[in-house]
């Protein structure tokens, strides 16, 4: 099975004003996804999980002013993300990514297993870019940005400084150089990454009460962990995943408690 792709591939998007175009057109559409996934969360999650289980809210309501420069520092990472989309469009087209359209019986098993290599090694990434970025020499420069929101929000999600939004905007163009990986991999890689990264910052634990028993969900980064990495800095640095943190033995040791109070109802 194929897909036709011609008209993607026919331009190009070396020339500047094909760049430009590209550019923009991925810009509006990571922006704009940003803004309505950050503001449909926290409108129908936050706010009316909050009203109608109070004790899963981490934190009350933020502060507009800080909503305002989230959403700047996010314009601006959009930026960074946009340019790594027009590169590794450019590498497919020129031929020299491991990305691929044609879909045959072998996919069956690999675009679920390359999902999950994937998210390994962006897992891997992270963690320890992020202990990094924790340094006292390093998060003073650019990572503090990110930390300026003590108390997260959805809008929380993509707000970086340019810098960091470019180590983080690497990734995937230089996964995609080594990975075989088909567009809808790719695709579900973005679609994970947006998703993730407003849960974890929402404000509001949305996992349920028995997830710390689950084989599955306990590994997962939610809300509230994430929380306590925003409070206290030197704990809890995963990105999907909470095995890094657990084998390196930087999860916060009053994590689970603290899940418990924001899980289960007191009534």
């Amino acid at each position: 099975m194929d897909f036709n792709l011609d008209w993607l591939l026919s331009t190009d998007y070396t020339q500047p004003q094909n760049f430009l175009l590209i550019f923009f057109i991925l810009l509006a559409g990571i922006f704009l996804r940003y803004l309505a996934l950050a503001w449909l969360y926290h409108e129908w999650v936050y706010k009316r999980m909050g009203e109608a289980m109070p004790y899963r809210r981490l934190h009350e309501q933020i502060r507009l002013p800080q909503v305002k420069t989230e959403i700047w520092y996010s314009f601006l990472g959009a930026i960074i993300f946009g340019v790594a989309g027009v590169v590794m469009l450019i590498f497919w087209q020129k031929g020299v990514s491991q990305l691929y359209i044609a879909l045959t019986w072998w996919d069956v098993l690999w675009i679920p297993i390359s999902y999950f290599v994937a998210l390994f090694i962006h897992e891997t990434y992270y963690y320890w870019l992020h202990r990094w970025m924790h340094q006292p020499k390093v998060i003073r420069h650019f990572h503090h940005i990110h930390h300026n929101s003590l108390y997260t929000s959805s809008f929380t999600s993509f707000s970086f400084h340019p810098i960091e939004a470019g180590l983080q905007a690497i990734f995937l163009p230089v996964l995609v150089l080594v990975l075989p990986m088909h567009f809808f991999v790719l695709i579900a890689l973005l679609v994970t990454m947006s998703i993730t990264a407003v849960i974890n910052h929402a404000g509001v634990e949305v996992y349920p009460k028995w997830a710390l028993k689950s084989p599955f969900f306990r590994w997962m980064v939610g809300a509230t962990h994430h929380d306590l990495h925003h409070l206290k800095y030197r704990c809890n640095y995963g990105l999907y995943f909470t095995f890094w943190d657990v084998w390196m033995k930087t999860e916060d040791a009053g994590f689970e408690k603290r899940f418990e109070a924001h899980t289960q109802s007191k009534g």
